[in-house]
């Protein structure tokens, strides 16, 4: 039985000196608030897919990730809560489900994770995938990695019809594109900034127009929409899943000064690129930027001895 859920999430104005000494407002967009376990953009981006599953009668649901993907968590939970069987396919031969608290929580929640070479996870791009899983595990509903499908990013449009002030920037950190694209769906000439946790996220652009296209908007219109985004690709701390102690030092010292608590994986390195901005003026004094926490706060518990806030 799935708990309830926090719909809509808050939004919260935070209190934060920097933003305050630059004229900045700065508000919280609370999506890790959502659920205990299926927190952040993840609900967002399961929730349509989950009703497909219900219709299409599937026997279980499929899906992809790294080795800290909080998709892979949340869909996990959900498929415990839900009593939904899941299938994991993770990138990384070298990795068990006791590599990380993400993947032992994903395994303990009931998700057969399975475990596939870099090489071998790259075929799903250049076949028809989706069959030859079907063939391997049955009837199961196959959801892109991170849940970048149609129903991923129009559940993602809600994060903007929930807000009743008018921004004029978005931030939120991207994986896949599918949030970014959902938001720049929702938006009305507001500025969407992505940044990418990926070393080298300049590909985040065209994930995020191949989405907006898969969600039915046409050529002129995906270039009209990409007029708003912004790519902060100069943040991901040396790659996906890599962090310094430069970037521990931050989440510290945001928590300390607001008791907003953020990851190293994905939404520190979003709050470190916003506090950037700010001070670069790339967001000039007078603006207001919502940030959207994504959640994946579970991936903190590997650097539980390094935070000051409790995991």
């Amino acid at each position: 039985m799935l708990a309830k859920l926090n719909i809509p999430s808050d939004l919260e104005f935070i209190d934060y000196e920097l933003f305050n000494s630059f004229g900045v407002k700065c508000y919280i967009k609370r999506d890790d608030q959502i659920h205990s376990e299926i927190s952040g953009n993840k609900w967002r981006k399961l929730s349509l897919n989950i009703e497909k599953y219900k219709q299409g009668k599937y026997e279980a649901l499929l899906t992809f990730g790294g080795a800290y993907s909080n998709h892979i968590h949340a869909t996990a939970a959900l498929g415990r809560d839900m009593e939904i069987p899941t299938i994991g396919i993770i990138r990384g031969e070298e990795l068990t489900p006791d590599s990380n608290a993400t993947l032992k929580a994903a395994a303990e929640a009931g998700m057969q994770l399975v475990f596939v070479s870099r090489e071998e996870d790259s075929w799903r791009y250049e076949r028809d995938y989706k069959e030859l899983l079907r063939r391997k595990y049955g009837n199961v509903l196959v959801i892109e990695e991170g849940g970048a499908n149609y129903l991923g990013v129009i559940g993602c449009t809600a994060i903007v019809s929930e807000i009743d002030i008018n921004p004029d920037y978005y931030i939120l950190p991207s994986g896949t594109g599918t949030t970014a694209a959902g938001i720049l769906m929702g938006v009305d000439e507001q500025k969407v900034i992505s940044v990418p946790v990926f070393k080298k996220g300049d590909f985040i652009q065209d994930e995020i127009a191949n989405l907006l296209q898969v969600s039915g908007l046409g050529e002129v219109e995906v270039a009209e929409k990409l007029k708003d985004l912004i790519l902060a690709t100069n943040y991901a701390f040396g790659g996906y899943g890599k962090f310094n102690q430069t970037l521990i030092d931050f989440i510290n010292q945001v928590f300390n000064e607001t008791g907003l608590k953020l990851d190293q994986i994905y939404t520190g390195k979003m709050f470190y690129a916003l506090c950037d901005m700010v001070k670069t003026g790339v967001i000039p004094s007078g603006s207001t930027v919502v940030a959207v926490h994504t959640g994946g706060l579970q991936g903190t518990s590997s650097i539980a001895d390094q935070l000051v806030f409790e995991v």
